[in-house]
């Protein structure tokens, strides 16, 4: 029987249980064999049904007893949630000659979970003994054990080495942590071994989308051993009663419960709960967030690792980037849209009218330095952000898809505007009087040249002065990392911190951060355990599921057809070309008419954008085009009326640059404070 596979980070040594030398491979690829994952059979039985009731009603059916199913199907593997982890643990199974099922709830295009919509930074470390006691810094006095962190870093010293052997471009990676921005690269550079670390980007391009999209084409490359299905979301997990093995996984697909049965391993890659408001109100505290990112991280695996018999752990553990706007939707439409400024006329006030907080600290993912520790801040269910006249021409587009004096926003109500504090407090219905005796309070510490109550410095405070602006934010929530606790391995344990027979887990579904968060390190977490739980749930067991698959339905073969595979045979008549770009979403199509100098129509063929996330809109960007008319190259000065502008504008720029053959532009992501943020670095302003 193998043992099971993490990595160890050491030289290539004598291994012990007949394991020959040439199975053991350099410190600079993927060790196996470390520590042994052997399943303790009473002690998975007996625990299985010790979980807490409120985990197992999450939405999910009782555990499936094998013992009571007939069996649809087959695979060597199956893999629940094709994002970051779950591509990546396909990738690894396949690359062990195993046949992997790859399932997630949404339709192709929308797959990807946070992955897709992330900044794709990645960490790396330079040496597993600083990066090591980094980690065991940023941990603190919370649980991760300290073989899971060195498993953790060990990857994240080898990860390049993995993205490499699995076809990305090493000369392609961009080294970001010179960028100067802290809540991009080393958050935490006070810790020690902070110099060990290194934040990353697979092709040098920020915000587009490069490490997603390279895993997906790695799967869809593997298409002879991995097979996806999409909209199929898992229902529950088939369990050896006798044993607590897990053995399989029942399947919505087409609208039809199927049993599919895992004969070496299920790897579990399902992401986080920010998008299920019970268990964030139950786990986090807060009734009300607005969720960044994908729509469909619901906690769907909280209910059926619980169901058998799977330690939950990081249930509390939360990142986020500040607050989003309250009103229209519950969801931020920008991925990093910052809603709050470093420095001006500005404050934060709570439904009490009073302020609360130093408005103008610098968060590490959403984490503030309280009483000496970095923590996550408690906030009240309202939050006011008050300013002037002012800091708009101050700053100047905040956000990209509002009017350059904020008049519009005033007129459709996303922005009350009053000429005295009074009349905006009755307008947000506060007590007009402690509002304006906090705008007073506040006033006077701007004034005074001294750091005020809540330590916010002078040169952070600009008095305020009529007309004022207000409107309401909300917590926004980036994504939760807490799940089945995982071992070293990558292993789902029980709650007597055994092996579940079998199960596996990767990502942030049960992640490995329990405190304080570096950025990229939950990209890193999806490949380096992503590796771990592939090739360990492909390993042969000396108890794996033999069935009989001549009478089965499904097995290798049975995936859907990717958009990747899909052709557009169309009938171009003269001046028609067609031209591909990528969104977020994956190939973006389109054909253009046009007469050589004028672009006469631009039809979009083909994209499967996720609407209110990336501000996908590649038909409204068509129509400016077509309202442009020139031929000539496309760059975002054509854009500036679409809200952020990001991949998915930029996909379909890329797609008419491309029928009518001019090179693609270089684009510019967002406008902050500190400059301009390209997809290559930072531009200060001048």
């Amino acid at each position: 029987m193998r043992r099971a596979t993490q990595f160890d980070g050491k030289n290539a040594k004598k291994q012990k249980e007949g394991i020959s030398m040439s199975d053991i491979l350099t410190r600079r690829s993927f060790l196996k064999y470390g520590a042994a994952a052997s399943l303790s059979v009473a002690g998975a039985a007996s625990i299985a049904g010790c979980a807490p009731k409120s985990l197992g009603q999450t939405g999910g059916a009782a555990p499936l007893s094998a013992d009571d199913v007939e069996w649809d199907g087959a695979f060597d593997v199956i893999v629940v949630g094709f994002g970051g982890a779950g591509a990546a643990s396909a990738i690894s199974a396949a690359e062990e000659d195993a046949h992997v099922l790859l399932v997630d709830k949404a339709p192709e295009g929308h797959e990807g979970g946070n992955t897709r919509y992330c900044a794709q930074l990645f960490v790396s470390i330079e040496n597993v003994e600083d990066g090591l006691k980094h980690y065991q810094a940023l941990r603190g006095n919370h649980d991760t054990p300290d073989d899971v962190l060195e498993a953790y870093v060990n990857g994240m010293c080898q990860i390049k080495d993995i993205l490499e052997s699995w076809g990305a471009d090493r000369e392609a990676m961009a080294d970001f942590t010179d960028l100067g921005m802290a809540n991009l690269t080393v958050e935490y550079p006070e810790l020690e071994g902070a110099s060990a670390v290194r934040t990353n980007l697979i092709d040098g391009v920020l915000m587009k989308s490069g490490m997603w999209r390279f895993l997906k084409k790695g799967v869809v490359a593997r298409k002879d051993k991995i097979d996806c299905w999409y909209e199929s979301p898992a229902k529950s997990l088939i369990q050896d009663k006798r044993t607590g093995t897990i053995v399989g996984v029942r399947i919505m697909r087409a609208g039809k419960l199927v049993n599919i049965a895992a004969r070496n391993g299920v790897v579990l890659a399902l992401g986080g709960f920010e998008n299920n408001p019970s268990l964030r109100e139950t786990y986090l505290g807060y009734p009300v967030m607005n969720p960044i990112g994908t729509l469909y991280n619901e906690g769907d695996g909280i209910a059926m690792t619980a169901d058998v018999g799977a330690q939950m752990w990081h249930m509390n553990a939360w990142e986020n980037l500040g607050c989003s706007l309250s009103q229209f939707s519950d969801r931020v439409r920008n991925v990093g849209q910052k809603l709050f400024w470093e420095t001006g006329s500005f404050i934060l006030v709570g439904g009490d009218a009073r302020r609360y907080i130093n408005e103008s600290l610098e968060p590490r993912h959403g984490h503030l330095k309280v009483g000496g520790s970095w923590l996550m801040p408690t906030r009240p269910e309202r939050n006011i952000f008050i300013f002037d006249q002012n800091q708009i021409d101050t700053v100047k587009h905040p956000y990209g898809n509002w009017s350059d004096d904020f008049s519009a926003e005033v007129e459709n109500g996303k922005l009350v505007k009053a000429d005295t504090i009074t009349a905006l407090a009755e307008a947000l219905n506060l007590d007009a009087e402690t509002l304006q005796h906090t705008v007073d309070l506040y006033n006077e510490s701007a004034l005074s040249g001294e750091p005020d109550a809540f330590g916010r410095s002078p040169e952070n405070m600009v008095p305020l002065r009529a007309p004022y602006y207000a409107y309401e934010v909300q917590v926004s929530i980036l994504n939760t990392q807490g799940g089945p606790k995982r071992s070293a391995a990558a292993e789902a344990l029980n709650w007597a911190n055994q092996p579940i027979g079998h199960l596996y887990t990767a990502g942030e579904f049960g992640g490995v951060t329990s405190n304080m968060y570096q950025g990229g390190g939950n990209i890193a977490e999806c490949i380096v355990f992503g590796k771990i739980a592939g090739a360990n749930a492909a390993a042969p067991k000396e108890d794996s599921l033999e069935m009989d698959d001549s009478a089965l339905e499904f097995g290798p073969g049975s995936g859907d057809v990717s958009i990747y595979d899909t052709s557009f045979d169309e009938q171009l008549a003269e001046g028609e070309t067609i031209g591909m770009g990528e969104g977020i979403g994956g190939p973006i199509v389109v054909k253009v008419r046009s007469n050589g100098s004028t672009i006469e129509n631009v039809e979009v063929l083909h994209q499967c954008e996720t609407e209110g996330v990336g501000d996908a809109k590649p038909d409204e960007v068509a129509q400016l085009v077509i309202a442009d008319g020139t031929t000539e190259n496309f760059s975002l000065k054509h854009m500036d009326v679409i809200s952020g502008a990001t991949t998915s504008c930029d996909g379909t720029i890329t797609a008419i640059n491309a029928a009518l053959g001019n090179p693609e532009p270089i684009y510019t992501i967002a406008v902050t404070a500190k400059g301009i943020i390209t997809p290559t670095g930072l531009k200060p302003l001048s």
